[in-house]
């Protein structure tokens, strides 16, 4: 079957042991088309529903709910200068502030134990393909980590202050980042990987495009070869408005971006524009998730899906974590409509 541009349509998919969400997950990842969007969720944290409905186990819950994939975690690099403090405290948290300072940090920073990552993720990647699912590994973008560990408002002003203090920040992240895959993913071989890469706000990106491209694009670009030379899809999250963000990675040859925050992205202006370069995965609104009734919630997943999937480029999500405010029975009505959603006649599966 060929899709209306010609490009084919997914016809071999991987056999048993994974199940139809799962393959047509993978397959969107190897940058084919796929008529019926699957369900990914990158950052699920409903965790008072995962130990009561489904005894804290992520595979089970998979199962039940229609997940393609369970995670393994996040490739352990040691790049982080974070304040640990409270998040609740003024100041403290991920995005709290930061504490690198200077070169030295970095420099002096003693690397982390790759192998002793190994064992635990083989096992997390057992027990996935047991169950018929998928498995990712979360890896930390060199701007995301490097924002964390400064914070924005620093960073902002060494971008014309100390530009080759940041130059060699951004390396350094992703010179671990391919330390780690060397080391640990060549090892584990999960099925795809994901770039944590929070860069945007609901107005555009954090610092200028044309400055997160100068800081950014040649450190990642060989983190993002190291990976394809594995052949191992990548996929991309950032919140936020992604105009700017996602040709950046589709000239990387990123897979898939994850977020597509409704309450900064027209879905339908991503799928026109990008809908042929890279699957767009998310866009399911968590505050939405959290306020409607469980008929609304069907209802707008449809209208999504009809939206996202036009290209046969797109996984249903939410835009960003869904945690334990959001009703459970409002998760799974989101859950069931994206298994009974069913594309136009003629569309295939």
């Amino acid at each position: 079957m060929s899709s209306h541009d010609g490009t084919a349509e997914a016809e071999t998919l991987p056999g048993p042991p994974f199940g139809e969400p799962t393959r047509r997950l993978l397959a969107l990842l190897r940058g084919e088309r796929v008529a019926k969007p699957p369900l990914w969720e990158p950052w699920f944290a409903m965790g008072e529903m995962l130990e009561r409905d489904h005894g804290g186990s992520y595979e089970r819950m998979a199962g039940e709910l229609g997940h393609a994939a369970v995670p393994l975690g996040g490739l352990r690099t040691d790049v982080e200068f974070v304040d640990q403090r409270d998040p609740a405290a003024e100041g403290g948290g991920w995005y709290g502030g930061g504490l690198l300072r200077h070169p030295e940090q970095i420099r002096e920073r003693p690397e982390p134990d790759y192998e002793a990552q190994i064992e635990p993720l083989l096992e997390g990647k057992r027990r996935a393909h047991e169950h018929g699912l998928a498995c990712w590994l979360v890896i930390g973008w060199c701007f995301d980590r490097i924002s964390a560990s400064m914070g924005l408002e620093q960073l902002a002003l060494d971008c014309y202050d100390r530009p080759e203090f940041l130059a060699e920040a951004m390396e350094w992240v992703e010179a671990r980042n391919r330390a780690g895959i060397r080391r640990v993913v060549d090892a584990v071989r999960p099925d795809f990987l994901l770039y944590n890469g929070d860069c945007a706000y609901k107005n555009g990106t954090m610092i200028h495009p044309g400055m997160l491209r100068e800081l950014c694009l040649e450190p990642t670009r060989r983190t993002v070869q190291a990976i394809r030379e594995l052949g191992i899809p990548l996929a991309f999250h950032s919140d936020g408005k992604l105009d700017d963000v996602i040709p950046l990675l589709t000239e990387l040859g990123v897979a898939a971006v994850h977020g597509c925050e409704a309450q900064a992205n027209d879905l339908d202006g991503l799928v026109e524009r990008f809908g042929d370069e890279i699957a767009l995965c998310g866009n399911m609104d968590v505050v939405f998730l959290k306020e409607a009734s469980p008929d609304a919630v069907r209802e707008a997943t449809f209208r999504m899906l009809e939206t996202g999937a036009r290209k046969r480029r797109f996984i249903a999500a939410c835009n960003t974590s869904p945690q334990d405010y959001i009703p459970p029975e409002n998760y799974r009505a989101f859950c069931r409509a994206v298994a009974d959603w069913a594309p136009p006649a003629g569309e295939g599966a």
